[in-house]
């Protein structure tokens, strides 16, 4: 039996939390296979217990048992042609799934009360995100404050205070002078919200909130050494923030 055929049989007992811990150990079942238990529990931000009571749901004695399920599944499934198609689709459908599972009313509020917001994308895509927020949030005369580039969100550090709120958009959510700089948010009481990819990074680790999306590097066979990221996800969390804002305080 393959992991996904047991997750549909006992989903009756799985928790929100328990679908948020198991999108991950999916995506990573190879690696995570060959990691300890307080490795694992690291990454997927739960303790060993909360492991432990996971792989109990899914009717293994313990964690160990199902992560030689999880190892024996992964080589299993051996190599397959990659459907980029398909990949899109999951990725998306993943993304909506992490929607359905994050309260978005304590990020929407902070909107709302706001004296600043103030919107930070470290990227081409994150940028390409961050004009996306910003242009839909006009419809409500709520104007977002994009920061062009690092150098610029500099100067809105030295100055913002606790009644304004920042938004970080980040793929790797690990660049290490842009997480030192955020360290002074804390000492000022300034609330931020990371949006990045559902993975174990500083950034997220460390903000007020986060919004999660899923998204699966490109292979180009002509060009294998490059990475390709690709951002409709990211944009569907943008999209999907504005909509809850609409919920909640509609016109």
């Amino acid at each position: 039996m393959r992991i996904e055929e047991l997750i549909n049989q006992y989903s009756d007992q799985l928790s929100d939390n328990d679908y948020e811990l198991l999108s991950v150990i999916l995506k990573n079942k190879k690696i995570l296979s060959s990691l300890s238990s307080k490795e694992i529990s690291d990454i997927v931000y739960t303790s060993p217990a909360g492991l432990t009571r996971l792989a109990k749901k899914l009717h293994f004695n313990g964690f160990s048992e199902f992560k030689y399920f999880l190892k024996n599944d992964a080589d299993d499934s051996g190599p397959l042609e990659t459907n980029h198609l398909d990949t899109l689709i999951n990725d998306m459908n993943d993304t909506i799934k992490l929607l359905s599972q994050t309260n978005m009313k304590p990020i929407t509020k902070y909107i709302h009360d706001a004296k600043h917001i103030y919107l930070y994308g470290t990227g081409w895509g994150e940028r390409r995100a961050a004009d996306l927020m910003a242009r839909d949030f006009l419809a409500y005369n709520i104007l977002f404050y994009i920061i062009p580039s690092f150098t610029e969100l500099q100067w809105v550090l030295n100055d913002i205070s606790e009644d304004d709120v920042l938004f970080v958009i980040s793929f790797s959510g690990e660049n290490i002078q842009l997480n030192d700089s955020l360290k002074r948010l804390k000492l000022k009481n300034v609330p931020y919200i990371s949006i990045t990819p559902l993975s174990k990074n500083t950034l997220s680790s460390r903000a007020t909130y986060n919004l999660y999306y899923s998204t699966t590097n490109l292979e180009i066979s002509s060009t294998p050494d490059t990475e390709y990221n690709y951002f409709s996800s990211l944009e569907l969390v943008a999209d999907a923030l504005f909509r809850s804002y609409m919920d909640t305080y509609s016109k």
